[in-house]
Parts: C-alpha cells; sequence; structure tokens
C-alpha cells in the first residue's frame, strides 16, 4: 500500500524540546478502532425519510405526518429493521434552531400530497418530467427541503462545527485512553466527522455507494476539487493517532474549506441549471429548491469563509417566489455567489 510520509511536532514534548517524529498516513480510512455507525445510520435514516416523502409525488397518495414525525425522531418501528435499531436518530443531531422548522414541514406535506393544482400562491403537485413534484405556495419543493435541509443543518453542522470542534478534538480532549473499536475519545470524534460526508473508506477510488455529500463532492471534483477532502481526513486521522497538533489543525481547516467548496459549488450548479431549464416550471423549481438549500447550508459551518449572513443576502437576490422569479434575478444570486467565494472563473462550468 502507498502512503504518505508526514514530519510532525509530538505535542507531548516540552514547547522549547521539540521531538520530531515522523509517521505514515495511509491511503484508505483504514485505522485502527474506527466508529462511525451512528453517522451511517443517520444518512440512511434521511435516505429513507426522502423517499417516503417523495412518495407524495403521486396523485393520490398521502404522506402522512405523524410517520413523517416518527421517522424524524426515529421513533419506535418507524423503520424497517435493522435501520433504527442503533437507537440514533435525525432530530436530534439537527441545529437547534432549524428542527421545528424542518417538523413544520410536515402537516404541509400530508395537507397537499398527492394533490394537483400546485401553482404561485398555491401548494401541490407540479408536472416535472413524467411524473410530479409537490411544491409549497412559493414553488419550494418540499423534498428537496427536507432531503438537502438537513443536509445542511443535520450532516454538515455535525460534521463540521460540532465534531471538528475544540469541544470534541480540542487539548482538552482525551487522546491517550483508548477503547476497543472505537479508539481514543479525540480519534473517535474524528472518524464521526468522516462518517457525515457519506464515502466509502477508499474514496475517491472507490465511488460506489456515495451518500449526500460524497456524491455532491464527487460531482464537482472536476471543476473545483472537492475530493481532496478525502486526503484531508486521512491526514487528520494520521495526525490524531501520532498526536501531531499542527497536523491535525491544517488538516481540520483544509476539511471545512472543501466541506463549504462542495455546497457553494452544488449550488452554483443548480442555479445554471434552473438558468438553463427556466421555461420549465417543473425543472425551474426543483433546481430552485436544491439551490436554495445548498446556499443555506452556508450558515451551518462556524469556521467556514461564508456564513448566514452571506447565504441571505444571495437568497435575497433570488427572492422568496420561485413562480415569478426572473432569469436575472438567478443570475445576480449566482454570480454573487461565485464572487464571495472566489469561483467567478468557474461558475458557468459547474
Amino acid at each position: 500500500m502507498a502512503v504518505a510520509v508526514l514530519t510532525g511536532c509530538n505535542t507531548d514534548e516540552p514547547a522549547d524540546e521539540p521531538n520530531e517524529t515522523s509517521y505514515t498516513v495511509p491511503t484508505t480510512y483504514n485505522f485502527d478502532n474506527v466508529s462511525y455507525g451512528g453517522q451511517t445510520d443517520r444518512l440512511n435514516m434521511l435516505t429513507a425519510l426522502t423517499a417516503y416523502v417523495k412518495t407524495g409525488h403521486v396523485e393520490g397518495t398521502t404522506v402522512e405526518a405523524s410517520k413523517l414525525n416518527d421517522m424524524y425522531s426515529n421513533a419506535e418501528g418507524a423503520f424497517e429493521a435493522p435501520l433504527g435499531s442503533s437507537g440514533k436518530d435525525l432530530k436530534s443531531k439537527t441545529y437547534e434552531h432549524s428542527a421545528p422548522g424542518i417538523v413544520s414541514l410536515f402537516d404541509s406535506i400530508e395537507k397537499y400530497s398527492g394533490k394537483l393544482g400546485g401553482a404561485d400562491g398555491q401548494a401541490g403537485l407540479v408536472a416535472r418530467g413524467d411524473g410530479y413534484i409537490l411544491v409549497d405556495a412559493t414553488g419550494k419543493e418540499y423534498a428537496q427541503l427536507i432531503d438537502k435541509g438537513l443536509m445542511g443543518s443535520c450532516f454538515y453542522y455535525q460534521g463540521t462545527s460540532k465534531y471538528l470542534s475544540d469541544d470534541k478534538i480540542g487539548d482538552a480532549v482525551d487522546n491517550e485512553t483508548v477503547e476497543e473499536g472505537k479508539g481514543t475519545a479525540k480519534e473517535h470524534h474524528f472518524d464521526e466527522a468522516f462518517g457525515y460526508f457519506g464515502v466509502p473508506i477508499d474514496f475517491p477510488t472507490n465511488t460506489e455507494g456515495l451518500l449526500f455529500w460524497g456524491k455532491y463532492s464527487n460531482k464537482r471534483d472536476a471543476v473545483v476539487g472537492t475530493n481532496a477532502i478525502m486526503d484531508a481526513f486521512l491526514k487528520g486521522r494520521a495526525a490524531i493517532s501520532n498526536k501531531d497538533k499542527k497536523g491535525q489543525d491544517e488538516a481540520v481547516a483544509e476539511i471545512k474549506k472543501l466541506w463549504e467548496k462542495a455546497a457553494v459549488s452544488t449550488a452554483i450548479h443548480y442555479f445554471n441549471d434552473a438558468l438553463e431549464n427556466f421555461s420549465d416550471n417543473g425543472n425551474r423549481l426543483h433546481y430552485l429548491s436544491e439551490a436554495y438549500a445548498f446556499v443555506n447550508a452556508l450558515g451551518f459551518n462556524t469556521d467556514g469563509s461564508l456564513g448566514m449572513t452571506d447565504s441571505r443576502e444571495v437568497l435575497a437576490e433570488l427572492g422568496d417566489n420561485y413562480w415569478k422569479v426572473t432569469q436575472d434575478q438567478i443570475t445576480a444570486a449566482r454570480d454573487l455567489l461565485a464572487s464571495k467565494a472566489g469561483l467567478e472563473s468557474v461558475k458557468t462550468q459547474l
């Protein structure tokens, strides 16, 4: 197996007596004592939750709000075993101010699912391709508000602002006591951040079964190099195991930067899709709903170069009614986001 050799400073040594230590970084996330099953469960739970929401895209099919609530909180019997048997859930890991907004969508989804008549000012089904999508009165697709919304307020938030924070991997966190199968507390927290990204241990060589952020990172990689995040995850985990604080900090900063780039570049991609399909109501509403959610996600990385204020400025350019939005408004939102993110040179390629 090919490895990269790094040299770092062992932070257990006194500051005035640096001890240089060399260690290897594996080419896959194949470290000792790795565990992030809870994160994998949550990714699969959101897959199932979104799939259930989309059953309401069929005329005459009603989605039950009570079942959506049960799936969100992983109430007993909400999922088909073994999914849900871990006891993990999506709701408790969603950014606290966002969870009520997710829950508030469930009653509306039940009310309008399976019903034709979606139009400006009226929630309901709107034709898209050979089927339908379910949108609210402003044209936002409910399935995307749930799916991409939780990608941001749960997975992105937990992966960057929580598990890569000082509270979880800072100097005060135990990095000595090894629990069999989980590693040290610091190693385990870092592994949990990796779990929220949704890629196999040999990504990007292996792109089978990519979920959520991993899928979109791979789609944007050819233009903006987002798959380099895997190298940062590998370097960060190796640095923690070898007590290389400098290497850890550099890797974490790179992870947060590239994860943000995946969100920004994907939002720009969907703005472009909306422009290309502007005259098709179903496609325009679908793509703008995805763009909306990815822009909104930017507020959940507390160390990102862009934040909630930036996302609000971009969305203000777009306006709140996707039935009445103009091509100029979409272009203005895309261009503002690209400018803020330093992606002006590639905005039309995404």
